[in-house]
C-alpha cells in the first residue's frame, strides 16, 4: 500500500510545474512572519492584534520542543479542546471544541480542507505526525460564514514544513516503535520546494481490557510542497500530501461492548492536493484562485477477510477578490468577495445480508457565495463582517454570518473583543446513508445543524511584557443537532435523526504567559465548560466526553547557549462522563479525571547533529478517554535529527 501510495504522489508531483523553479525567495513571508500571522480569522491572513476573537498558535518551535510523535500530545496542552483517543496509536482520535460535537471542527491543510467524507465529514487526528507539522492556528467559534459547513465550533490550520537543505530524524522507543522522517528542500529567488517521507511503526498497546493482545500501527506519511514566482505579479503554491495507516484494533462483542482481544484491522488511506494561485497587480488588489481534490479510502478486515469500504470524494475550486481602500470611513478598509463550488461523493462496499444491502453512490453539491468587510477606522479599533450564503443540491439552503469587534481600551488596560457568529453543518453521508447490518441504518431525511455563538474577550500584557493574561467567556447554542444513537423500533436498528431542542454550551477560558527571561516561557490555561443537550425526560443533561473542568501547564527554558532546549507539558483532564451499551437503553458511566506528564529534551551536539529525548506519560496514570478502551501507560523515546 505505501508503495502505490508513493507513486500516487509522485504522479501529482510531477504535475506541479513549480518544482525546477527555485532560486530565492525574497518576496516571500519569512517563517518567522507567519508565525504571528492568523489565517482562519479572516479571508485574508492578519495579526493577532487585529483579530476579535482568541486563536490559539502552536509554534514551529513548539512542536520541535516537544518532539511529539504525534500532533495529538501537544492538541491536549490547549483546554479549549476535548481529545478523545479509543486506545493506543493509530486508533480513532476525535477534537471536541468548546463542548462541541467532534465533526464540528473544520481542518485545512496548508490552506486545503481535509475532513473526511467518508468518516461522517469529520477529521481523525489519530494520524497527524509532529514532525510533518511545522504549526497550527486553531480558531474556537463558530466560523462558518468564512469557511463553510463542519465550522460550526471552529477551525484548525495546519502549515507542514519549509525546509532549506537535508534533513533526517530518527528514532525508537518503548513498544518496539520506530520512526524516521526523511527531508529535503531547496530556495531561491523565485520559489521554494520540500519534500518530506516519514515512517513510523509500533507493536503497539492492549486495547483491551482483558488479555494481552497488543495492537500495532504503522502509517507512513508522503508531503509536498512548494511556490513559484511565475511573474512578479503572479505567484503558484501548492500541496501534495497523503498518508497510508495500519490499525490494529480489538472487536467490541456483545453482552458488554467493549474491547476484547481479537483480529481486526483497518487500512486507511488518504490524499488530499491543491493549488493557490497568487494575483496581486496592484498593492490595493489580490486574487486568488483556489483548485483541490481529496480521496480517501477505509478498509476493514476481520480474521484476514475484507469485511466493508467506504469511499471518500471532495473536488473543490473557490475564486477570490481583496480590495484595500480608504473611503467612507476613516482609516483603512478590505472588502473580499469569494465564491466556492464544491463536490462530494461517497461509496460504501460491503455484505449484503438478511438486514439490507450496504453498497451504495452517493453524491452532492454545494456552490457559496461570500462578502467580508474589514475595517481599521482608527489605530485601536478593528471592526469585521462577514456574510455568507449556501445552496445545497440535497438539503436547505443556509444564510450564515459573522461581526466582530476589537479595540484597546483607555489607559493602557489592553484589548478587548467580541464576536457574535452563526454557522451551519450539513448531514454527513454517513449519517444519511450510511449501513451497518445489525446496528444503523441511515435516514436521508435529516436537516442542516445551526449554531449561533457569542464570545466576548480581553488581554492585557505586565511586567514590560513579560507577562500576558487573557480571560474570555463564550456561549452557543445548536439548533437541530443530529442525534446518531435512535432506536427505531420499526427496523430494530438504531438512526440518526434531528433533535427538537437546542443543545448548550457555555464556558470560561484563561491563559496566562510568563516569560521571567530570554531563555524561558510559561503558558498556564484553563478552561471551565458546561455542555448539555436534550433529555428525554424534557431537561438537559451532560454531553459526553467534554470535562467541566481541564488546564495544561507548558514550561520551556533554553540553556547552554540555546543548545539545550526543555520543554515540559502537565495536562489536566476533570472528571467526563460516557456511555456503556451493556445495558438497554446504555447507562451513563464516569470517567476519572487524570494528569498527564509529558516531558522532552533536545541537545544540539553539533552544528550536524542534535539529539532528542521525550517521555510520554510519565507518572504512568492509568486513564481512559473512552469508556472501555485502554491508552498506552509511561514511554519514552530516543533519537537524532542530522543536518549534512
Amino acid at each position: 500500500m505505501a508503495q502505490r501510495l508513493s507513486a500516487r504522489l509522485l504522479i501529482a508531483a510531477l504535475a506541479f510545474p513549480f518544482l525546477p523553479a527555485f532560486a530565492d525567495d525574497s518576496d516571500a513571508i519569512s517563517s518567522q512572519e507567519i508565525d504571528i500571522l492568523v489565517v482562519l480569522g479572516s479571508r485574508t491572513p492578519v495579526t493577532p492584534g487585529e483579530l476579535p476573537g482568541a486563536a490559539q498558535l502552536l509554534s514551529a518551535q513548539d512542536l520541535r520542543d516537544a518532539e511529539s510523535p504525534f500532533l495529538t500530545d501537544l492538541l491536549r496542552t490547549l483546554p479549549t479542546t476535548a481529545m478523545s483517543r479509543s486506545g493506543g496509536p493509530g486508533s480513532l482520535t476525535q477534537m471536541r471544541i468548546r463542548g462541541s460535537e467532534s465533526d464540528h471542527v473544520q481542518v485545512r491543510i496548508d490552506g486545503f480542507k481535509v475532513n473526511d467524507p467518508a468518516i461522517g465529514s469529520a477529521y481523525d487526528f489519530a494520524h497527524v505526525r509532529g514532525p510533518t507539522v511545522e504549526a497550527v492556528e486553531l480558531l474556537p467559534g463558530p466560523s462558518g460564514a468564512l469557511w463553510g459547513s463542519d465550522a460550526v465550533a471552529g477551525a484548525l490550520h495546519l502549515r507542514t514544513p519549509r525546509l532549506d537543505g537535508l534533513e533526517l530524524r530518527a528514532g525508537a522507543g518503548s513498544r518496539r516503535t520506530r520512526e524516521v522522517t526523511l527531508g529535503a528542500g531547496a530556495t531561491g529567488d523565485r520559489g521554494h520546494v520540500t519534500a518530506i517521507a516519514d515512517h513510523y511503526d509500533t507493536r503497539g498497546e492492549n486495547v483491551s481490557a482483558d488479555g494481552g493482545e497488543p495492537d500495532g500501527y504503522t502509517v507512513t506519511t508522503l508531503n509536498l510542497n512548494g511556490g513559484v514566482d511565475l511573474t512578479p505579479q503572479l505567484r503558484l503554491t501548492g500541496t501534495v500530501r497523503g498518508f497510508d495507516a495500519s490499525v490494529e484494533f480489538d472487536p467490541t462483542p456483545a453482552p458488554d461492548f467493549v474491547p476484547a482481544d481479537g483480529d481486526r484491522e483497518s487500512d486507511i488511506r488518504r490524499v488530499v492536493s491543491g493549488m493557490h494561485l497568487h494575483w496581486t497587480p496592484s498593492e490595493d488588489w489580490q486574487h486568488r484562485l483556489t483548485l483541490e481534490a481529496l480521496g480517501s479510502r477505509h478498509k476493514d478486515f476481520a480474521d484476514g477477510v475484507a469485511t466493508d469500504a467506504r469511499l471518500g470524494r471532495r473536488y473543490r475550486g473557490s475564486i477570490q477578490s481583496a480590495y484595500a481602500y480608504e473611503a467612507v470611513l476613516p482609516g483603512s478598509q478590505q472588502l473580499v468577495v469569494a465564491l466556492e463550488a464544491e463536490r462530494e461523493r461517497f461509496i460504501q462496499r460491503g455484505v449484503a445480508s438478511a438486514f439490507g444491502d450496504p453498497n451504495q453512490r452517493q453524491s452532492l453539491r454545494h456552490h457559496s457565495g461570500l462578502l467580508e468587510w474589514r475595517a481599521h477606522p482608527h489605530e485601536s479599533l478593528h471592526v469585521t463582517a462577514a456574510l455568507r450564503q449556501d445552496w445545497n443540491s440535497d438539503f436547505s439552503d443556509a444564510t450564515t454570518w459573522r461581526s466582530g469587534l476589537r479595540s484597546a481600551l483607555p489607559a493602557a488596560l489592553g484589548d478587548a473583543w467580541i464576536t457574535f457568529a452563526t454557522a451551519v453543518k450539513n448531514p454527513a453521508f454517513t449519517e444519511r446513508f450510511g449501513f451497518t447490518p445489525d446496528s444503523f441504518l441511515g435516514n436521508p431525511g435529516l436537516e442542516p445543524e445551526r449554531s449561533r455563538g457569542l464570545e466576548i474577550g480581553w488581554v492585557r500584557g505586565f511586567m514590560d511584557d513579560r507577562a500576558e493574561l487573557e480571560l474570555l467567556w463564550h456561549r452557543a447554542r445548536l439548533h437541530k443537532e443530529i442525534d446518531g444513537f435512535v432506536f427505531d423500533f420499526e427496523t430494530g436498528l438504531f438512526t440518526a435523526r434531528n433533535r427538537d431542542r437546542n443543545s448548550r454550551r457555555e464556558g470560561v477560558e484563561a491563559r496566562l504567559t510568563l516569560r521571567p527571561d530570554a531563555a524561558t516561557t510559561i503558558t498556564a490555561r484553563y478552561a471551565w465548560l458546561d455542555a448539555s443537550e436534550p433529555h428525554g425526560n424534557g431537561g438537559q443533561v451532560r454531553e459526553l466526553r467534554r470535562p467541566r473542568h481541564s488546564g495544561a501547564v507548558s514550561l520551556t527554558r533554553a540553556v547552554a547557549d540555546d543548545r539545550l532546549r526543555l520543554r515540559t507539558d502537565v495536562i489536566v483532564s476533570g472528571k467526563r462522563d460516557d456511555l456503556s451499551f451493556a445495558t438497554f437503553p446504555a447507562t451513563r458511566v464516569a470517567l476519572d479525571d487524570y494528569i498527564l506528564i509529558n516531558a522532552a529534551a533536545s541537545w544540539q551536539a553539533s552544528a550536524q547533529v542534535e539529539l532528542f529525548l521525550r517521555a510520554d506519560n510519565l507518572a504512568d496514570e492509568d486513564y481512559e478517554d473512552v469508556f472501555g478502551f485502554n491508552t498506552p501507560g509511561r514511554q519514552f523515546h530516543i533519537g537524532f535529527r542530522l543536518r549534512p
